[in-house]
């Protein structure tokens, strides 16, 4: 009997997901199948339910729902709950265990890229789960994080609580061009972990173009469809190093699949099938 994974979200027709998870699953001769699975909002406790009785071995959890999906769930690892967000859910016996894969996901990415923030800040676009994981990511090298965001309380409370998590430092600015001019002073790295210039709003970038970059500002940006984002256009245009979240996505990817299958997928089986796909 084929054992189904899978990753909820909404909208979630984009995901290329499917695509890395069952190339590893064909590799590894397992009988896994990984499905996106559209949830809407009023449906997201029952689709945890359906997960709880089996009809699902476990699954990804993405945009909207990686903090809102956490009160139907029967626990949560140190970093999810240090983090306040999952992106994976394993199923324990009859419950389900959130956990977060995206730090360690950017974590991998930040060692590869060979990015020396040497007690620069870094400036995060976006409070979202997404946000949370690699501000904790930042945090961990200690590093300086300041996000910039349109919704003041919900940055205040990511502020908080990362800061009480973490012990480091962080603040937050206004979504404007005077805020983003002064917050991206000294910064080495800024990561949009926003929806912006992702497929079909190709044409919006998180960084207004009447801002200059800082010299050497590395542009990391976890939109991965389309492969060049407006926002590492905008890097290209300036000399500027960047990358786009593909990298991240896999890393994460890979790590969630072995805690569901007990077996450890190969990285570039995963990266090649997703680049395929998306070069389609």
């Amino acid at each position: 009997m084929v054992k189904k994974l899978g990753v909820f979200g909404y909208p979630i027709s984009h995901s290329i997901s499917p695509t890395m998870h069952n190339a590893a699953c064909s590799e590894l001769g397992i009988n896994f199948v990984y499905e996106a699975h559209e949830v809407e909002k009023h449906q997201l406790e029952q689709t945890i339910s359906d997960l709880r009785k089996g009809v699902w071995e476990g699954a990804n959890i993405t945009i909207p729902y990686k903090e809102t999906v956490i009160p139907f769930l029967d626990s949560l690892s140190d970093t999810a709950k240090k983090l306040g967000a999952v992106n994976t859910l394993i199923k324990v016996d009859n419950e389900i265990k959130g956990d977060n894969t995206d730090v360690d996901g950017f974590l991998l990415e930040l060692n590869s890229m060979n990015l020396d923030l040497d007690g620069h800040p870094a400036i995060i676009f976006g409070n979202g789960g997404s946000a949370r994981a690699v501000a904790y990511a930042l945090l961990q090298k200690n590093t300086e994080v300041r996000i910039i965001a349109r919704n003041h309380m919900v940055s205040t409370q990511l502020k908080d609580d990362l800061s009480k998590s973490t012990g480091g430092k962080l603040m937050h600015y206004n979504w404007t061009p005077t805020d983003l001019k002064v917050a991206s002073q000294k910064c080495k790295l800024a990561v949009n972990c926003t929806p912006l210039g992702m497929l079909p709003n190709v044409t919006t970038t998180p960084w207004f173009p009447s801002v200059p970059f800082p010299d050497n500002i590395m542009i990391y940006d976890l939109v991965y469809n389309p492969l060049e984002t407006m926002f590492t256009k905008q890097a290209k245009h300036h000399g500027l190093a960047s990358k786009t979240g593909l990298g991240m996505l896999v890393q994460q990817g890979a790590i969630s699949f072995e805690l569901w299958t007990g077996q450890k997928p190969s990285i570039n089986t995963m990266l090649k099938a997703a680049e395929r796909k998306l070069y389609d």
